[in-house]
């Protein structure tokens, strides 16, 4: 038990590792991995997003890949988006469209700035309107070439909806996760995240409360933004708790070692406050995040939005 959290945290932060090392690189605006579009339906769906970005600055990714290794479309979606960084770094305007026809899987990932733009309800609307009827006809081309246009002339018009307009998309896809399925699944990522933060404090570093922040503390908002009064009363005392637990195991010897460096200046419980982490993992994880640097694509972030669909 004295190396379990350790133990956790090797585990956790060696596979965030492995399957960014396994995503592709970007061959493009269109990267089909799977082999189904023909040349000159890349070749006009390049043109697309080529006159789309020039317009607008937004960048829209099209990603056909043979399998999801394993992951839910979601995650894999959402770090393809950021090892790619698609979209522009100060603008956040980048779409990523996934397809996975051997899991008969797609998702369109939108990032923060064109969230107004492109919310999830109008995302699942194009799902079930332009991509699927075409998919389940096996016309993978036809689908992707009438979803993407869409795609691009929402993007083009950049027009922020209303909130009636909103209240309607939404309505439209009310068949999203139930509320008994979102508390348990955000509250795993809220548990683990806010343990972090309460470690962090307690053996003053940095990193757990980077890692936990973002880990935890933005599951939380999301569960915010659909349960916010159920969230309340649930997630919330729940993250305080994990903090409070974490801040008691951080006196551990085994979780301070854990997060401090051994030895050396700052090491130790007295020390002052080190990032941590470890000594290997500081340039392990540096390199990790260097590797999109020589992507195509700007740079951007996703704010977790948007939709999927299955046929």
């Amino acid at each position: 038990m004295r190396s379990a959290i350790a133990c956790a945290c090797w585990v956790l932060a060696a596979g965030l590792a492995f399957a960014q090392a396994n995503l592709p690189k970007p061959m493009g605006r269109v990267s089909d991995f799977a082999g189904i579009l023909d040349e000159a339906t890349k070749a006009e769906l390049d043109g697309q997003l080529d006159e789309l970005e020039r317009k607008t600055s937004s960048e829209v990714a099209v990603v056909v890949v043979k399998s999801l290794d394993g992951m839910t479309v979601e995650d894999y979606a959402d770090r393809l988006f950021k090892a790619w960084g698609i979209g522009q770094a100060k603008q956040d305007n980048g779409v990523l469209v996934l397809v996975a026809p051997n899991e008969r899987e797609m998702r369109i990932e939108v990032g923060y700035g064109l969230e107004g733009v492109l919310p999830d309800g109008l995302a699942g609307e194009i799902i079930r309107d332009r991509f699927i009827p075409r998919f389940r006809e096996n016309d993978y081309p036809g689908g992707i070439r009438a979803g993407v246009a869409r795609v691009v002339q929402v993007v083009e018009r950049h027009q922020v909806l209303t909130p009636e307009e909103l209240a309607r998309f939404n309505q439209s896809s009310s068949s999203g996760a139930p509320v008994f399925f979102i508390i348990p699944f955000l509250g795993l990522f809220v548990a683990i995240g806010f343990f972090m933060i309460g470690a962090g404090v307690r053996t003053k570093t940095g990193f757990p409360l980077l890692f936990g922040s973002l880990f935890g503390g933005m599951p939380l908002l999301m569960s915010f933004a659909f349960v916010a009064r159920l969230s309340l009363f649930t997630l919330f005392p729940f993250a305080l708790i994990m903090a409070v637990i974490g801040y008691r195991m951080g006196a551990r010897e085994s979780v301070r070692d854990a997060f401090r460096p051994k030895g050396g200046k700052g090491g130790g419980s007295g020390g002052g406050w080190v990032m941590g982490g470890g000594n290997s993992s500081g340039s392990g994880s540096g390199s990790s995040s260097s590797s999109s640097s020589g992507s195509s694509f700007g740079g951007g972030s996703s704010g977790g939005g948007g939709a999927s669909g299955r046929w």
